[in-house]
């Protein structure tokens, strides 16, 4: 009798399964999520606190979020079937609040909405650069505080509106931030941006001898989002940007594969080529030099030939191919240093040298910087030594 009682009362936990089950129609899910920093002329209810009261702001100032929000039943599971007349705009909904804090914005928009937000399907936090100019201490700790947000979503700056981006409407995707999203994805996959999604951002922004990155995005006439550049941080704040084309050294110094960038190469006044990268590594060593760490960078790259812009360039024979290497390795030295001098400029160690110090110099960072602050002052003057090595391993099609 008492095996039947203990098998009953086992049986009952597995049937409980579904107690703290939520319909999807029952939660106001947000897909995107921009960050503004509030006109003052903007609306501001008061749902948290009483008019009268002088409310002390974050850091930021008064915050505007705008919400892209699924509407259920709009989003099809399987492949597109008779919806030629349905926009994107039909599928999602953009809702805005304003608020002194963070989630005192997110109340704002909570007050608008029948169901309670849930952020378990975010992809995408896009940043206003003047927001991320002042400071993303206080936006990341919200964003840590809500468990249900995946370290895969992607962070991102926008020019000065952010929440024009949660109204664009590509044609090549459904759901806006779903294609912001696996814009972010594809481009890491075809080695044309280093991984920086949440969570690596975190990382980044977490380590003493490190900084974060993250992709610098631009509108193009409401429809297209284009990466123009990868905004680099110092204690939280947006120190600076890269152009587009710096893009592909930050991925060849910080040595990530699959290749996948393409650039142009001056070979002369007449004669040029495009090489896209297919592999690439990057090697760090760091050493004492007059009790001061110094680095040596060794960037090893190996591509091949896209195009041509001529006929009298002739890439059938090695030393022609060994002139190309040659004057692709100088140019791509070239701008490896300048880009480490313009992070150096605006002390964002996005490379990680610090890192490197702390694991293979821990004496010298325990008794001589110990903290962020001083490695910062030392950063600035910090040497660095880049070396690279260009291979060419095709050529496409010979001339006939």
């Amino acid at each position: 009798m008492n095996k039947w009682l203990l098998f009953i009362i086992c049986s009952m936990f597995f049937l409980t399964g579904c107690w703290d089950r939520k319909e999807i129609e029952e939660r106001a899910t947000i897909l995107g999520l921009a960050i503004d920093i509030a006109e003052d002329e903007e609306e501001q209810s008061s749902i948290t606190h009483p008019d009268d009261i002088q409310i002390p702001t974050s850091n930021i100032g008064n915050i505007k979020v705008t919400a892209q929000l699924a509407v259920p039943g709009q989003i099809p599971l399987g492949p597109s079937q008779g919806e030629s007349g349905s926009s994107s705009q039909d599928k999602v909904w953009v809702v805005e609040g304003v608020g002194h804090t963070m989630d005192d914005a997110i109340q704002a928009l909570q007050q608008q909405l029948a169901h309670k937000v849930f952020f378990g399907q975010l992809q995408v936090v896009i940043l206003s650069e003047n927001v991320a100019e002042k400071g993303i201490n206080h936006i990341n700790e919200f964003l840590r505080r809500r468990p249900e947000i995946r370290r895969t979503a992607w962070m991102a700056v926008n020019e000065n509106n952010a929440a024009k981006t949660m109204r664009a409407a590509p044609k090549l995707e459904r759901i806006p931030a779903i294609y912001l999203s696996t814009v972010f994805e594809e481009a890491v996959r075809m080695g044309k941006l280093p991984n920086c999604d949440l969570g690596t951002f975190w990382v980044g922004t977490s380590n003493i001898g490190q900084d974060g990155f993250l992709p610098y995005i631009t509108v193009k006439s409401k429809e297209n989002i284009e990466i123009s550049g990868l905004a680099f941080f110092s204690n939280s704040k947006m120190a600076g940007k890269t152009q587009p084309y710096q893009i592909a050294y930050a991925n060849e110094l910080i040595g990530n594969n699959p290749g996948g960038a393409v650039g142009l190469i001056k070979l002369d006044e007449e004669k040029a080529i495009m090489f896209q990268s297919t592999n690439r590594s990057a090697k760090y060593e760091v050493s004492l030099k007059n009790g001061r760490p110094e680095f040596n960078v060794n960037v090893r790259i190996k591509g091949i030939i896209r195009e041509k812009n001529t006929n009298k360039l002739k890439i059938d024979d090695e030393k022609t191919l060994a002139h190309i290497e040659k004057v692709a390795t100088a140019q791509l030295e070239k701008e490896y240093r300048r880009l480490i001098e313009e992070t150096k400029e605006k002390r964002s160690d996005i490379f990680g040298f610090g890192e490197y110090v702390r694991g293979e110099l821990p004496a010298y960072w325990d008794q001589e910087i110990k903290t962020t602050a001083k490695w910062k002052e030392l950063y600035k003057d910090l040497k660095v030594h880049v070396k690279a090595n260009v291979k060419i391993e095709g050529v496409g099609l010979k001339a006939s």
